[in-house]
């Protein structure tokens, strides 16, 4: 290699011999070129930016799994680049060696390191902000609930059946309080799943109640149908005009044969035949508002079990006349 002081003897040695010597600048140019290519191609690589984008990237990893796999992967992509340029330039010759490139590389990884974290940061809000609604969704479906229990009437209830009603809403409670442990833990994936459940159960309880109280309302109308048909059920065997009428469902029918001077004959029918009759006491609507205690009837027949079973009463109105048949038990 040549010494400097070489340099400048060249450049400033006189012309001699009748040569014709180079000009200064391109002497210069040609001794000073591979001094300089040779002081480039000694860059070394930017590891110090390398470790610290690696260890962010490695800080992500654990929560990008979970969060934000598919930006992760963009990430390992620009990773596996930045590897892949620094081989390159560890097996280039050391005079040869540029990393230009990596740094464009390094830029690279940080930017899609910093698309992890905002992945990561956008998905655990929506997870929140998910899980939040469904919660919310889950205390009203249990509110609704409750209120729509407490409507029902307590003879058309049983108790066992509000027992099931009120344990499985303390579950979904229960189920509740999970979720808030779980959001708290940034257990966020499970929380949702939790408060899924939660919501789920809350409204099969209240469609269970919409359910019942359906079917309460249409076994209403169909008594109230019954009813108005004349339609009854004597709960135990009695006496009908001396005879026994056995327990069971009838259809009762004023009698073609007239009234009589005591009253009106009304037939217990069932099926196509009349399984019995009693002599019932005819009362006009006007009159029996005077003695009723348990309200009018209007076109329509009830059973009343009277004076701890001593005895039945039959009831029944049509076009505001009251007629009463006292049977007594068999």
């Amino acid at each position: 290699m040549w010494s400097r002081a070489a340099l400048y003897f060249l450049l400033l040695k006189p012309e001699t011999d009748g040569e014709k010597p180079l000009s200064n600048r391109i002497l210069l140019t040609l001794l000073t070129a591979p001094l300089a290519f040779m002081t480039s191609g000694c860059a070394e690589a930017p590891m110090g930016a390398v470790d610290v984008v690696k260890a962010r990237f490695a800080a992500v990893e654990s929560e990008a799994a979970t969060y934000a796999s598919e930006a992760y992967g963009n990430a390992e992509d620009a990773v596996g680049q930045l590897d892949a340029e620094l081989e390159t330039q560890a097996q280039s010759f050391a005079l040869l060696r540029d990393y230009e490139r990596t740094n464009e590389l390094i830029g690279s990884v940080g930017m899609a390191v910093d698309a992890v974290e905002e992945a990561i940061d956008s998905e655990k809000q929506r997870l929140r902000t998910e899980t939040g609604r469904v919660v919310s969704s889950a205390e009203t479906e249990v509110m609704t609930a409750r209120v729509s229990i407490t409507e029902i009437a307590e003879d058309d209830l049983p108790e066992e059946q509000a027992m099931v009603w009120e344990s499985d809403l303390n579950d979904v409670e229960s189920s509740l309080g999970e979720t808030g442990r779980l959001l708290a833990g940034e257990q966020l994936f499970d929380a949702q799943r939790e408060a899924n459940s939660a919501l789920s159960s809350a409204q099969s309880v209240t469609s269970g109640i919409s359910d019942f109280v359906a079917e309460v309302e249409r076994l209403r109308e169909e008594a109230a149908a019954r009813r108005a048909r004349g339609e009854i059920t004597i709960p135990a065997a009695v006496l009908a005009d001396g005879e026994e009428l056995a327990a069971g469902m009838y259809l009762l029918r004023l009698a073609d044969d007239g009234p009589e001077s005591m009253g009106r004959w009304v037939e217990f029918v069932s099926g196509d035949s009349v399984a019995g009759r009693g002599l019932a006491v005819v009362i006009s609507d006007g009159e029996m508002s005077e003695v009723s205690e348990s309200g009018m009837l209007r076109n329509e027949a009830v059973v009343v079990v009277l004076k701890e079973a001593d005895y039945v009463r039959v009831w029944l109105n049509r076009d505001g006349v009251n007629y009463l048949v006292h049977l007594p038990p068999a």
